[in-house]
C-alpha cells in the first residue's frame, strides 16, 4: 500500500520563480499539444501503463446538478455521500482541476522542462466544448508528512462517499473516503493562457465536425505541457513538488478526463485535485429548491472556484473531494527536466 512509504518523505526547501500568463504557445513560451509517444529522455518522474475506463475528469462546466440518489424536482445524478449514521446529504456538482504529487530523485539540481498527462478512456473522454479552451499548470513545493485520515470508515462499514456513488445501490469500499492530510503545498509557478488542442490534433478532418466524447481516438491520447525556458523551476534532489491542471473559464460541456489507477502504486506521490471552493464537507443543498434559490447559496458557492482566478489558484489542492477522493490515485504521467 501507498502508505507504506510516505514516512520516507521529507520535508522541502526549493527555489523557484513565479510563472505569468500565456496563450497556447503563450506570451511567456508554454507550449500544449497532442504527442504521439510517451517521452523517453530527460523523465525524472513517471507513472504509466493504465488503460481501463473512468471518467475522472478536470471539469469547468456551467451545466449544475445536485449529486444525491433521492428523489427531486430538480435536475439530480444518483449519487451523494452519508453521515456515519447514513443520512445522506445532498450537494450541487463540484468544479474540479486534477494533478499529481512526485518526488525528484536525482543527484544533481534540474530545470523542470516538461509534463506529459494521458487523456482517460471512459465514456466522456473530451466534452464537446473543450476544444480550443485555455488551460493552466500550476506547479507546487510539497512539505510535510501525509496523514491518512479514514473519515470514519473501516473494514466494518461502506465508505460514506464514493464510486459507485449510490450506497444503497452496491457496497462503496472504505478506502473510496480516505484522505490525507499533513501536506502543505507552496505555490511555485502559474502558466497560463495554454489552449486544448483542437480536433485536427487528435486525427479529426477538421474544427466544424462533430466529436462524441467517448470517440476511440480521444482515449489514452498523450498531453505534453512544455514550460517556457525563460520562467524556470529547479527541481532539488530528494524533494517533492507537485503539478495541477485547470480550465481556465466556466462553459457549457467544459472537461476533460486524464488515465489514472485508483489504486496506483506509485512510489513517490499520489493524485491530488482542488475541488469547489475548497471547503469540505461542501455545503448540503436542498434539491428541492431550484440551484439560485437563497436556501442553496453557500451550497453553490462551496461548489464552484472563486470567479477571481487569483482567488481560485490560492486555495490549496489535497486529496479530499466529492463524491471521490486522490488519496489512492495515481496520474499517467511523465516529468522531465535537464
Amino acid at each position: 500500500m501507498k502508505i507504506s512509504i510516505n514516512s520516507a518523505w521529507s520535508a522541502l526547501l526549493v527555489s523557484f520563480s513565479l510563472g505569468n500568463c500565456c496563450c497556447q504557445k503563450g506570451r511567456d513560451g508554454l507550449r500544449l499539444s497532442v504527442v504521439a509517444a510517451a517521452p523517453t529522455h530527460n523523465v525524472i518522474a513517471a507513472y504509466g501503463g493504465y488503460d481501463k475506463g473512468g471518467n475522472t475528469s478536470i471539469i469547468f462546466d456551467d451545466h449544475d446538478s445536485y449529486k444525491w440518489s433521492g428523489g427531486s424536482e430538480c435536475e439530480t445524478d444518483s449519487w451523494g455521500y452519508f453521515t456515519a449514521t447514513g443520512q445522506e446529504i445532498s450537494y450541487i456538482k463540484r468544479d474540479r482541476d486534477l494533478g499529481q504529487t512526485f518526488l525528484f530523485s536525482g543527484k544533481t539540481p534540474k530545470t523542470l522542462t516538461a509534463i506529459t498527462v494521458s487523456t482517460g478512456y471512459g465514456s466522456n473522454v473530451v466534452r464537446p466544448n473543450t476544444y480550443q479552451k485555455p488551460v493552466s499548470i500550476q506547479l507546487y513545493e510539497v512539505a510535510g508528512e501525509p496523514i491518512l485520515n479514514d473519515n470514519g470508515s473501516d473494514p466494518t462499514t461502506e465508505a460514506f462517499h464514493g464510486f459507485p456513488h449510490n450506497r444503497p445501490g452496491g457496497e462503496i469500499a472504505p478506502l473510496r473516503d480516505d484522505y490525507f492530510t499533513g501536506e502543505t503545498y507552496t505555490p511555485l509557478a502559474v502558466f497560463s493562457g495554454a489552449v486544448f488542442p483542437g480536433k485536427t490534433s487528435f486525427g479529426f478532418v477538421d474544427e466544424t465536425v462533430p466529436v462524441p466524447p467517448g470517440h476511440p481516438s480521444l482515449k489514452g491520447r498523450l498531453l505534453r505541457f512544455e514550460l517556457p525556458a525563460d520562467k524556470p523551476v529547479v527541481l532539488r534532489p530528494g524533494k517533492r513538488y507537485a503539478f495541477l491542471i485547470m480550465l481556465d473559464k466556466r462553459g457549457a460541456e467544459c472537461g476533460f478526463t486524464l488515465a489514472n489507477n485508483f489504486i496506483g502504486n506509485y512510489a513517490g506521490g499520489h493524485g491530488i485535485r482542488r475541488d469547489g471552493n475548497g471547503v469540505f464537507p461542501p455545503a448540503a443543498a436542498d434539491p428541492t429548491k431550484p440551484f439560485d434559490h437563497p436556501a442553496n447559496a453557500r451550497a453553490y458557492e462551496s461548489a464552484h472556484f472563486p470567479a477571481d482566478f487569483r482567488q481560485r489558484i490560492a486555495i490549496p489542492p489535497g486529496t479530499n473531494g466529492y463524491p471521490d477522493v486522490c488519496a489512492w490515485r495515481d496520474l499517467t504521467f511523465y516529468v522531465e527536466a535537464n
